[in-house]
């Protein structure tokens, strides 16, 4: 029982890893020209959107039986009829360049902070990021797996110390607002979104918890368990598909949970104590409180970075594994070094890439998931992430809505 707890939180902080890099520090700024009622309902929208998301692709990559490609969702149940052979290597194609943009974002990221404490090269510290965070891709699923969970951990343990460390310098002056625009809102609410998003990690939590592949109850018995009862059999194949499942939704809800903290915190912290609430949080807030708050939160940002990179790095090498026959090593090189190559040989801000990939998955995401969901669900089989009586349809409408608020907010701004 211990052993599937242990599981079921180094699931989650997957989850959570893969979305804290994507632009925590960036809510604040939005959150303040929302006001403190904009805030609340855009986090608790963001919140419940991205995990009913996340819920329908863990549905979907089950009923899909493919252990680490989302791509194969797409195609098992999206792209199909005579356009199948543009529409998948197009989208293949599109979706590399997007992954290629957010690990470029985390190396460029991890740049900016290292060269803004130390008289270090940008060159040097986006290699030696690069490589670090490779070799633990490299180690596979379950190095990746042990690092977000130490990583997650010790970014909340920071982040605890800044936290006391802002309660002690509380800015008197701080004017905060009830209400804000709505223009104001669905920026906040898409960048919240985006920094939330965690799709490439579904499969991997699913693999993780022995959801599909080998490590599920079949693979199990079918690798040399004999039982004597076919019924004990049958009985112990159910459980553990239940116990994946179960796992699988715990993770996903624990995950996105964690993120939400770690996002709410971050925001008030720096709305509390910033003379001016800056684009990049870390920024204000340090001016603010000290030095002591910009180590530690460059500290945490660069973990952020690394547990971000560990999972879509993973995701990237996968699917072109997937949909090349390539082998992984290969497969990891071709997905992962041009994003190194693009940030040593161009200008572009972490901020920039921010925007530019916010955009892109958004799209993808409510284009492409939500009608591949309502596809698998039409193929009468049971459910198994999503709750048993849940309006399927309605639900499904909700998301896709919510998402193309979120790529509507994305090229707004505040």
């Amino acid at each position: 029982m211990q052993d599937r707890k242990r599981s079921v939180f180094n699931a989650a902080a997957v989850v959570a890893g893969n979305g804290i890099g994507s632009g925590v520090m960036a809510i604040p700024y939005y959150i303040s020209h929302t006001g403190i009622a904009g805030g609340v309902i855009a986090f608790a929208a963001a919140y419940l959107v991205s995990v009913l998301m996340h819920l329908m692709i863990a549905e979907m990559v089950l009923h899909t039986g493919d252990t680490a490609d989302i791509l194969a969702v797409f195609n098992k149940y999206l792209f199909k009829g005579r356009k199948e052979k543009i529409l998948r290597p197009a989208f293949f194609i599109l979706l590399t360049i997007v992954l290629i943009a957010n690990l470029s974002a985390y190396i460029s990221g991890a740049s900016e902070i290292f060269t803004g404490l130390l008289p270090v090269s940008p060159i040097i510290v986006k290699v030696v990021f690069f490589v670090f965070a490779a070799s633990v891709v490299l180690a596979g699923l379950g190095a990746v797996c042990t690092g977000e969970a130490v990583s997650v951990s010790f970014m909340v343990v920071i982040l605890a110390f800044m936290g006391i460390f802002s309660l002690l310098h509380i800015n008197s002056g701080v004017e905060i607002r009830i209400f804000g625009s709505i223009t104001g809102w669905m920026a906040a609410y898409g960048m919240i979104m985006f920094s939330f998003s965690a799709i490439f990690a579904v499969p991997q939590v699913a693999v993780y918890l022995g959801g599909v592949s080998e490590h599920t109850a079949e693979g199990t018995a079918d690798k040399g368990e004999k039982l004597s009862d076919a019924g004990k059999e049958e009985e112990i194949t159910d459980k553990g598909k239940k116990e994946a499942e179960t796992g699988i939704r715990k993770a996903i809800w624990l995950g996105l949970l964690i993120n939400l903290v770690i996002s709410v915190t971050v925001t008030i912290c720096t709305v509390i104590t910033s003379f001016e609430v800056t684009d990049i949080a870390i920024v204000g807030w340090a001016e603010a409180v000290g030095g002591t708050i910009r180590v530690l939160g460059s500290v945490f940002i660069v973990f952020a970075m690394i547990t971000s990179f560990w999972s879509i790095g993973l995701a990237s090498a996968d699917i072109v594994a997937g949909q090349t026959g390539l082998k992984r090593g290969l497969s990891f090189v071709i997905a992962t070094v041009p994003a190194l190559i693009l940030t040593l040989t161009t200008g572009s801000s972490f901020t920039d890439y921010l925007k530019l990939v916010g955009g892109i998955v958004a799209m993808i995401i409510s284009l492409m998931a939500v009608p591949s969901f309502l596809i698998c669900m039409n193929d009468k089989t049971p459910v198994r992430i999503m709750r048993k009586g849940m309006k399927i349809k309605a639900v499904a409408g909700f998301v896709f809505v919510m998402y193309v608020i979120m790529a509507v907010g994305s090229c707004l701004n505040v």
